[in-house]
């Protein structure tokens, strides 16, 4: 242990945290500063190119999307088929779609994509696959099966395995219930990639799937998860303006706080040089004026050491952005007593406000 009167230390460790702290508060450089719809648009150009850039999309090959029909089954108002696209070059990702039995030929329904989070099971507990293992724990839990509420809804739902999850688990995880996060980091990285990266190029290739499908409405394209589910639905109506709805469930805070002084979060979480440009409001402006709506559990203890402080504080800035984009209707902040779970009284209602009216 070193206690030396003239040298900074966290209880005898000469740590780095107060250094990334410090460069922490050098960042966050590509904020949204304008005052008028105009400079909002420029500012939102060049920003999703970076953003885009520092999750890799430059990196990423594209291919033929070749796409298979596993097989389906009969959940009483709504049919749940399992599928499997390809995203890259010996890339495929296994998705549930649930689709609601009064589709009537020729109609387009509005279409949600439900990510999954970090919880026991993958696109399963989205979807609400009851006969697998720890399902019904998740659902009772954290309310994963939100997949469930929106076809219940009229809506057709895509229910992903992210990248490093469920069926798309890594040697070191596999038939462990564990996610691949680390993994792909440590692979990804030095080739330009990261986890968030790969996970969310790969609901960009589902979205060109969706646009295909005769029964989805192209501009009715949305998406919602809770926790890492969340985090993947921001990012990816970030990057991709197709979204025309999105909701995160327990994940919207201050990355100081939340994620680099709690730095032991999921791999996931963290791509090289983003807290250089942006923090949680600045991902979320890139958003507006396009529906976007959070979910906060005020008990959540992802919400970081200050609680909902450390949550307001990103929902101002995003809320700024919706302001100039003479759109505040379509930004919404839904807060409630609970813990680190999914709410929806007030996800579906926006939802359905602004993707079915």
């Amino acid at each position: 242990m070193i206690r030396h009167p003239q040298i900074p230390h966290d209880n005898g460790y000469l740590t780095s945290l107060r250094q990334m702290e410090h460069l922490f508060s050098q960042g966050c450089q590509s904020r949204f500063n304008g005052t008028t719809m105009a400079d909002l648009a420029t500012w939102q150009t060049e920003k999703r190119a970076i953003l885009r850039d520092l999750l890799g999309f430059h990196a990423f090959e594209d291919c033929e999307n070749r796409l298979y029909t596993l097989d389906s089954e009969d959940c009483g108002a709504y049919t749940r088929t399992k599928m499997v696209l390809q995203t890259e070059a010996f890339v495929y990702m296994p998705f549930f779609v649930l689709r609601p039995k009064d589709v009537a030929t020729g109609e387009r329904r509005p279409s949600v994509i439900c990510p999954n989070g970090h919880f026991n099971r993958a696109k399963e507990s989205v979807a609400a696959v009851r006969h697998e293992p720890g399902v019904l724990e998740d659902m009772a839990d954290a309310h994963t099966h939100h997949a469930e509420d929106f076809v219940q809804r009229g809506y057709i739902a895509f229910c992903p395995d992210a990248r490093g999850f469920g069926e798309r688990a890594e040697r070191a995880t596999q038939g462990k219930y564990e996610c691949s996060c680390t993994q792909l980091n440590r692979m990804g990285i030095p080739l330009g990639r990261s986890a968030l990266g790969m996970q969310v190029y790969d609901l960009v290739k589902l979205i060109d799937y969706i646009q295909t499908r005769e029964d989805c409405d192209p501009a009715r394209i949305s998406a919602a998860g809770l926790s890492g589910g969340g985090m993947l639905s921001m990012y990816l109506a970030a990057v991709d303006t197709r979204v025309a709805c999105t909701c995160t469930s327990g994940y919207f805070f201050g990355v100081l706080e939340s994620r680099l002084r709690r730095n032991t979060h999921c791999d996931c979480n963290y791509v090289p040089g983003m807290w250089r440009h942006f923090d949680m409001g600045d991902i979320a402006a890139l958003i507006a004026p396009r529906a976007f709506i959070v979910e906060t559990g005020t008990q959540d203890d992802s919400n970081g050491d200050s609680g909902m402080e450390n949550v307001y504080a990103q929902v101002q800035i995003t809320a700024r952005a919706y302001q100039v984009a003479n759109a505040p209707e379509r930004f919404k902040h839904s807060v409630h007593d609970v813990g680190h779970r999914w709410v929806g009284t007030d996800v579906c209602p926006f939802f359905d406000e602004n993707l079915k009216s």
